[in-house]
């Protein structure tokens, strides 16, 4: 049956409404429960759209990965300066790694680490494809551009793996509050210096 487009405004408000929930809890925390509390809805109201705190998890990771894929998708759409591009996905970034008590981040995590299904893995090795693949693509728009010339194409997803890992490195380092403001710009400026 396909959903109305009543169904999809639904869909989204609950999970608009559950993020805050993982947010605020994690991920292992959240119950069915809570997500009914805070959307303000009946039981069977959820259980129509959703079956699992799991199903609804799976939705906002979806939702924030197509965000920070539109993100470098636009800016090069739009003809932005890649190291700009780059610059402002570091940045945010950067904000979230400042301020995850605000962020989804420690959830997915949590997400992650609790489930492990095969299709999950694959799951998840399929967005890192994905991450590494816009990345690499967002650095040879540059290149072809002359505004990154210290990287040749075949170096794009050497590069862009590297960014990932980076990112994730400072994502572990701001979990258990080893990060500052500092340290933070420091590596995003270094990677930077090495594109250009």
């Amino acid at each position: 049956m396909a959903i109305t487009k009543k169904g999809i405004e639904k869909k989204e408000y609950i999970v608009e409404k559950a993020a805050a929930v993982f947010v605020q809890k994690g991920f292992t925390a959240v119950t069915m429960e809570d997500i009914v509390e805070a959307c303000g809805i009946s039981r069977g109201g959820l259980y129509a759209y959703y079956s699992s705190t799991k199903e609804i998890f799976e939705d906002i990771v979806f939702r924030e990965k197509n965000v920070d894929y539109s993100f470098f998708t636009e800016g090069m759409e739009n003809e932005k300066n890649s190291i700009q591009i780059l610059t402002g996905f570091f940045e945010q970034q950067k904000n979230e790694l400042l301020r995850l008590d605000t962020t989804i981040r420690r959830a997915v995590y949590e997400f992650f680490l609790f489930h492990k299904e095969a299709a999950l893995e694959d799951a998840v090795k399929q967005n890192y494809r994905e991450t590494v693949s816009i990345i690499s693509r967002t650095l040879a728009y540059g290149i072809a551009r002359n505004e990154i010339y210290k990287i040749t194409f075949e170096d794009t997803e050497k590069v862009a793996n590297h960014m990932i890992i980076l990112l994730e490195g400072l994502s572990i380092l701001a979990l258990s509050k080893q990060i500052s403001r500092d340290l933070i710009d420091e590596q995003l400026e270094i990677m930077i210096k090495n594109l250009i």
